[in-house]
């Protein structure tokens, strides 16, 4: 036989997640895989190999670098930046020409 709820406020039932819809992931342990590959953080310049932790700054060239080599002048950088440039420029203003002058 079931009470009834006792008045006042109710306390909540905890529930399963996977009631809710909530699948966890499999640990390395469920799933067989033994020492998967972590990704690695870069954490090192990559023009001088000093240490920059999370101060590192993301070049457009792929590179984290401290802050002496930051700037595209003070390591070797290989991004086109004149390039991109003309691109985002070129998107910016596509070319419009007027029907009347082409019949003509």
């Amino acid at each position: 036989m079931s009470q009834p709820p006792a008045p006042g406020p109710s306390p909540i039932a905890p529930s399963s997640s996977a009631e809710q819809g909530v699948v966890a992931a499999p640990t390395p342990e469920e799933t067989g895989d033994k020492g998967a590959p972590r990704a690695k953080t870069k954490s090192r310049c990559a023009a001088c190999g000093r240490s920059v932790g999370l101060l590192g700054f993301e070049c457009r060239c792929g590179g984290v670098f401290c802050g002496a080599h930051r700037y595209s002048d003070r390591h070797d950088c290989g991004y086109d930046y004149r390039g991109a440039g003309r691109d985002a420029i070129a998107r910016a203003n596509p070319i419009v020409r007027a029907d009347k002058v082409d019949k003509l």
